[in-house]
């Protein structure tokens, strides 16, 4: 099972708003088959990291979806899991507004 992260991520507050409420996973199944994706979303306090978002679905031949997570944490991480090879994840911060603030983390 193919095993993708961000990596640690800060999302400082900037006049007590978080510069990145909203993180968006775009997920597209090119496989052949339905495949099982699994994400897991960690804000790390110190040295200790606390999971927040723990989701299991399933994804059809050719699907395609869009999942959006608040983010109300200095520093964060997500993990994504998926059963194929064939799957292709992007992962974008958004401001408050919904505008792109950073450039992509593409992990596929």
């Amino acid at each position: 099972m193919p095993y993708l992260s961000t990596g640690l991520l800060e999302n400082p507050l900037v006049e007590g708003i978080w510069a990145s409420p909203t993180l968006s996973v775009n997920i597209t199944n090119d496989d052949i088959s339905t495949v099982a994706i699994q994400i897991e979303g960690f804000s790390q306090t110190e040295s200790t990291n606390i999971k927040y978002v723990e989701e299991f679905f399933t994804l059809a031949s050719g699907a395609v979806v869009l999942k959006n997570y608040f983010i109300p944490f200095n520093t964060f991480e997500f993990k994504f899991f998926a059963s194929s090879q064939s799957v292709e994840i992007s992962v974008w911060c958004k401001d408050s507004d919904g505008n792109l603030i950073s450039v992509p983390l593409g992990i596929s």
